[in-house]
């Protein structure tokens, strides 16, 4: 089913660079104005230069493609003679305990969502999709891998990735005390023996979702260009990083909602679906799988939610399903209501707290079989659901969509 190939990856070179912790970046849709303005600080080859570029309009895009250009140009970008996969580990802590995440970075076959090969569970946004198009047409590449879980209770794809690493291309610690490792596999026995363990997998989009639609609107968009599908071409893969759904590491936190306006009797009105509990702003985040929490401009009025009845489908049960079909399109209309997203409690009792927002949304940890269950079943989850933590990094290797 899944279509894995190896590439020919383009990285920056030691020589031209140095530190490679000044040149690696996160996601793009993470990255906050101040922090991008450090990223541009640190190197005049960061990778956030090409990721999300200087200029205005169209512009912005044009810039980026001169500079990637120019790193081709002037070797600070080299790429590999021989097609490789890469593996990426991640070491890291969290909540007092210490994980390491494994994955490979390879190209994946782009499917349409109706062959249920790879699995999407969350809506998209147009305007991101615009954007990243627009990027990926200008430089002809991909930038940074998308983030896909694929199921294997075995673990003899991680295993035998595992053995077959030797030294590594690139090993810094990023921010957090996040320890990110590189290497590059490129014996086609090893890999074709990876691709062959992973063929019959349905692969689960877990970050990613604008540049995955990116992708097929790219790979559309060229063979438009050809007259039609003229066979395996490079814009029929994208650069993907590929972890096992049941492997150390693999952390799914919610992201939490803020809302400009939700009026004044919303609290009233939940009382009609839900069990409302008026709690201690420290117990806000002690929720069960079907439970949310309400934050008010109020520190002393904060409530948890309970549903009153249960679905007839777990997935439906989930509290982030909850919230986006029996308050938010029911009780605040989301379009109107100016709502945020926050993967920290901290910064929704801010917001609300100081009269920015009226009101927050907390929401409980998702699991992998979770999303599973949603995505099997036809459904996507709201926008912006998941936040897997740790993001993986850009800059690590690029992806060119040329052969």
């Amino acid at each position: 089913m899944a279509e894995i190939e190896p590439f020919r990856g383009i990285r920056y070179s030691k020589e031209a660079v140095g530190d490679f912790a000044k040149v690696i970046a996160p996601p793009y849709d993470v990255i906050s104005p101040p922090q991008r303005e450090e990223l541009y600080a640190k190197s005049p080859f960061n990778a956030v230069r090409i990721e999300l570029p200087d200029g205005e309009g169209k512009q912005r895009y044009q810039n980026a493609k001169e500079i990637y250009s120019k790193w081709l140009r002037d070797k600070v970008l080299i790429r590999d003679d021989e097609p490789s996969i890469y593996p990426y580990y991640q070491d890291f802590e969290f909540e007092g305990q210490r994980y390491t995440r494994k994955g490979f970075i390879a190209n994946l076959k782009v499917e349409d969502f109706d062959k249920k090969i790879v699995l999407p569970h969350e809506q998209t946004f147009r305007k991101h999709k615009e954007d990243r198009l627009a990027l990926t047409v200008a430089c002809n590449s991909n930038l940074s891998q998308i983030f896909c879980v694929y199921p294997d209770a075995s673990g003899e794809a991680e295993e035998y990735v595992d053995k077959n690493i030797g030294e590594p291309l690139v090993d810094v610690t990023f921010e957090e005390g996040i320890r990110n490792t590189l290497w590059k596999i490129s014996d086609p026995k090893i890999i074709e023996r990876i691709k062959s363990h992973l063929a019959d997998r349905s692969i689960l989009i877990a970050d990613g979702h604008h540049r995955y639609e990116t992708s097929i609107n790219f790979r559309d968009l060229k063979r438009k260009e050809a007259g039609g599908n003229s066979g395996q071409m490079p814009w029929d893969y994208v650069m993907t990083y590929l972890s096992r759904g049941e492997g150390q590491g693999l952390i799914i936190n919610p992201t939490h909602r803020m809302a400009k306006k939700v009026g004044d009797k919303l609290i009233d009105s939940l009382r009609e679906d839900f069990e409302v509990e008026r709690i201690a702003l420290e117990s806000s985040l002690d929720l069960g799988p079907d439970q949310i929490s309400v934050v008010t401009k109020d520190p002393g009025r904060t409530f948890r939610l309970t549903p009153k009845t249960t679905r007839e489908k777990d997935y439906e049960n989930l509290a982030v399903i909850i919230l986006h079909s029996q308050v938010f399109g029911a009780l605040v209309e989301e379009d109107k209501a100016g709502v945020r997203y926050s993967k920290f409690p901290e910064e929704v009792f801010e917001n609300v707290h100081n009269g920015e927002f009226d009101a927050g949304f907390l929401l409980p940890k998702l699991k992998s079989e979770d999303i599973f269950k949603v995505v099997l079943d036809g459904t996507k989850m709201p926008h912006k659901t998941t936040y897997f933590y740790p993001k993986i990094l850009s800059g690590l290797v690029f992806s060119p969509l040329w052969r």
